[in-house]
């Protein structure tokens, strides 16, 4: 397997478990469509420094879930609309046994008994999760919700009401703004 200092999810990304070294450090193991890394960063880490780069953050993400979702929690979390990635967290992601899955390279799920069952991914891999059925459908329903209304929003034009009596419009005559009435 492949040790990286930093990594950025991507389309590629599978699935990211958290991993220990040897040493007791706090880094993670990602699959990918073609290949496993073991990367030196906490599966958080990697999601909070994948929001940035992608122009958003961990609070704003969460927050932004929540408002979409309602006030539930352990909610999906939206990295990149345009490349559809989606991470969902198998449970708190304060914990550090969370697990995150992608919605993308998602196919099924596979009951295994009480609290365990195999998620299959688009490139055939397969992961054992410690999770129950019930828990993993309503994390799932949850990203595809989400998921729906970005992509109701994106399909959608976008209706705009002026509250005030008054718009600023460009002007390219003036090269500037003109303030108009609204009728």
């Amino acid at each position: 397997m492949k040790k990286v200092t930093k990594y950025i999810v991507n389309p590629k990304t599978c699935i990211i478990y958290p991993h220990f070294d040897e040493y007791g450090n706090h880094y993670s193991i990602v699959n990918e469509t073609d290949r496993r890394l073991i990367v030196e960063m906490s599966p958080i880490n990697i999601i909070e420094l994948s929001l940035l780069k992608h122009a958003s953050s961990f609070k704003g993400a969460k927050e932004g879930a929540r408002y979409i979702l309602g006030n539930t929690s352990m909610n999906p979390l939206m990295i990149n609309d345009k490349l559809g990635l989606y991470a969902i967290p198998t449970m708190s992601p304060a914990n550090i046994e969370c697990v995150w899955f992608m919605l993308e390279q998602y196919v099924n799920r596979i009951p295994m008994g009480k609290d365990n069952l195999h998620v299959l991914f688009k490139n055939g891999f397969t992961a054992n999760l410690n999770i129950s059925i019930k828990r993993f459908d309503d994390k799932l329903q949850k990203a595809f919700r989400l998921k729906k209304h970005m992509d109701d929003i994106i399909k959608s034009p976008m209706e705009y009401s002026a509250e005030n009596e008054y718009s600023i419009v460009i002007d390219p005559n003036n090269n500037g703004y003109v303030i108009r009435e609204n009728n």
